[in-house]
């Protein structure tokens, strides 16, 4: 009724809503009082008026002062702008090769180098003017160009060098260096060898063995892993880097050495060339898994 009553007194009721209006029982009390409003003398509306009105009270309006000063904000945005050229310059890069798969690229100083099968390699790429050292994990070839000491760390020991080329196997139990170029220094706790173009030397028993190389590369750069009187366990895991497949070799003694080479190009032969040469049985308990029965040696 309110409503109605608002729209009467506008002029914005129909002749109809009024008809139907006069037919109700308010009638008589609500033209009492809009008759009264006729008398009413209402002060004339300027609305450019009351918005500047409006507007300088908003301008009393006291404002709000943060309680956090300006210079703790830029404060915040320089350790975080900190933070990110520490993560920038600080970038790591990592190379990794498959089963089977060998991987050739070049580092930020053009040294040259070739993973063997199921490897990889990191190191920082914006440090590496200052710092020549980089992480591996598996076997490479390293063509070194000359500058500042170059350093390969793996989990079972690190090479140190100037500029040579050398090979480095470290896989588990694993550390093994081979030396074709040049000097290089090989590093396993408390032992420490430089050894010469053409020397060899692997750590075995909290010793380095030594041994002389008859190549002037590795040989698993032609198709083929050679190995000169080293611990059939050694053995087993380049097989499986190169074939992926799992040997299981709990029922044999894995310490005895094997003298030869395996090719990469056919997995049977590979097999009779390392394990019949030992007179060792071998079956297969399904396409991935090989198990060594018993050995006569």
């Amino acid at each position: 009724m309110d409503d109605f009553l608002a729209k009467w007194a506008s002029g914005d009721i129909s002749e109809e809503e009024k008809e139907k209006f006069r037919q109700s029982k308010d009638y008589d009390l609500y033209k009492s009082i809009l008759e009264g409003t006729e008398f009413l003398d209402l002060p004339d509306y300027n609305k450019d008026q009351s918005f500047t009105k409006v507007q300088e009270k908003i301008a009393k309006v006291p404002k709000v002062i943060s309680l956090i000063p300006k210079w703790l904000y830029l404060a915040a945005a320089s350790i975080a702008l900190l933070i990110g050229f520490n993560v920038f310059f600080k970038a790591s890069t990592t190379h990794t090769s498959g089963y089977g798969e060998q991987v050739s690229f070049s580092l930020p100083d053009d040294s040259e180098v070739i993973l063997n099968a199921n490897s990889s390699i990191t190191y920082s790429t914006n440090s590496w003017q200052d710092e020549r050292s980089l992480a591996l994990n598996g076997e490479a070839y390293f063509k070194v160009n000359k500058g500042s000491t170059f350093t390969v760390k793996t989990a079972n020991g690190e090479v140190s060098v100037l500029g040579t080329q050398f090979s480095v196997n470290a896989n588990k139990t694993t550390f093994e260096v081979q030396c074709f170029e040049g000097k290089v220094r090989a590093k396993k706790g408390e032992l420490s060898k430089v050894i010469s173009k053409g020397q060899a030397v692997r750590a075995h028993n909290n010793n380095f063995e030594h041994w002389k190389l008859n190549q002037n590369s590795p040989s698993w750069l032609g198709d083929e892993s050679t190995f000169d009187n080293v611990p059939l366990q050694q053995v087993i895991l380049a097989l499986e880097n190169q074939y992926h497949i799992d040997i299981i070799s709990d029922h044999i003694n894995s310490d005895i050495r094997f003298t030869g080479f395996f090719t990469h190009s056919n997995l049977e032969i590979a097999l009779k060339t390392v394990f019949e040469t030992l007179e060792i049985e071998y079956t297969f308990k399904n396409e991935e898994t090989l198990v060594l029965l018993t050995n006569n040696k």
